[in-house]
């Protein structure tokens, strides 16, 4: 079969299933050669070798067959080229001075058909094409929403673009996300507000005293079994108000079930005689403790009693011994004023110090601290006067 799909035509004088060269009309090439008297030095035959289209003799049976003398032209040519097509079943002489042709296109049926194919789909597109000129542009297609978009990409490929999520959708997802956090916000503030799982089972005083802790721990003993998210500073201050010896506090949690205050305590300033007693207050006037004796409250006692209390000089006098050292403050025994100009403290050895007026108070108290550390008791110094913090005075 050949390569357009029909069977191979035999030669003249020639069996198209032998597959010598005999049997395609050609003789071998030993024969060829001591048929041809000129002979090849290339080995290629003359052109008096007998052609495969030559008419075969017939040789009546049982006799030999005679020898052909060859047919030489009147004028030789040049040797000429055999081109050897289907492995040998055609051999096509071709001269040396001849150009070899394009091969033409293949024919047949088939070939025909798609040619004209093609021709009418060119004339279609033509057609089209001429008719797209003719009209108006057409507006570009709107996408759908949610449609995939589509680009050319590298190599003219197709990249496919998916879209987004819709804008109702990202609400969706969003209102989702919200009511999700605000349900665990909800779980988490029940557990956490109505559980026990964190109540209060332990009440702790720090810093404590002149401060009774069992008295603290008392006014806070409605907390027990609060949860500790539940608790207010404000609250419990307001619970402990009711001690007079602590001026503030700070409300410490800590879980799963401990409830810590800490105190910040008044300072004892003074003390007033009280009957047989001696009430301990602070530069406010507030009633600390009591005491059998001077001696016992540690303090300068302030004449006048508990009417004293709330006075202008009871505020003057509280606030020069709140701006005295420790180391001054211990020793002294009294304090007195008969204005609001006149403060006077006692010694308890029989040292006087004439304070003056309640400003400049601090300085006033550095300065008597230098002058007492430097004199000492045993300097015989009887007064020390301060009221001109720049230019104190001993006698």
């Amino acid at each position: 079969m050949s390569r357009h799909g029909r069977p191979h035509q035999p030669h003249l004088g020639g069996d198209p299933e032998d597959p010598r060269p005999e049997a395609a009309g050609q003789e071998a090439p030993d024969a060829a050669r001591a048929e041809d008297p000129r002979g090849s030095e290339d080995g290629v035959p003359g052109a008096g070798a007998p052609r495969g289209d030559a008419p075969a003799e017939h040789t009546p049976a049982g006799q030999a067959p005679q020898a052909r003398t060859p047919q030489v032209p009147e004028e030789a040519g040049p040797p000429a080229a055999r081109i050897r097509v289907n492995d040998d079943a055609k051999v096509t002489p071709l001269a040396e001075d001849e150009a070899l042709q394009e091969v033409p296109d293949a024919g047949g049926r088939f070939s025909a058909w798609r040619r004209t194919r093609q021709e009418r789909a060119a004339a279609r597109t033509l057609t089209a094409s001429r008719r797209a000129d003719d009209l108006p542009p057409a507006p570009a297609p709107v996408p759908p929403a949610g449609a995939a978009e589509r680009t050319a990409g590298p190599g003219g490929s197709t990249v496919v673009a998916f879209p987004g999520p819709s804008a109702s959708r990202r609400r969706r997802r969003r209102l989702a996300g919200v009511l999700t956090a605000l349900v665990l916000i909800a779980v988490l503030a029940g557990v956490l507000f109505l559980t026990p799982l964190l109540a209060v089972r332990e009440v702790q005083v720090r810093g404590a005293e002149l401060t009774d802790p069992a008295r603290v721990e008392e006014a806070l003993a409605g907390y027990h079994g609060v949860p500790l998210p539940r608790v207010s500073e404000d609250e419990v201050r307001d619970a402990v108000d009711a001690v007079p010896q602590v001026r503030s506090i700070e409300v410490v949690l800590e879980p799963p079930h401990r409830l810590v205050v800490e105190l910040q305590e008044r300072v004892p300033v003074a003390a007033v005689a009280d009957g047989g007693e001696f009430s301990v207050v602070d530069s406010e006037g507030v009633e600390l403790r009591t005491a059998a004796t001077a001696q016992e409250a540690g303090v300068p006692v302030v004449e006048g009693g508990p009417e004293v209390l709330g006075t202008e000089r009871f505020e003057a006098i509280a606030g020069v011994l709140a701006a005295l050292p420790e180391s001054v403050l211990g020793q002294l025994s009294a304090a007195s004023a008969e204005s609001l100009s006149s403060v006077e403290l006692d010694f308890a050895d029989g040292r006087t110090v004439v304070w003056g007026t309640a400003e400049d108070s601090e300085l006033k108290a550095q300065v008597l601290r230098e002058l007492v550390e430097a004199r000492g008791t045993a300097s015989g110094v009887e007064t020390y006067d301060v009221s001109s913090p720049t230019r104190p005075v001993v006698r």
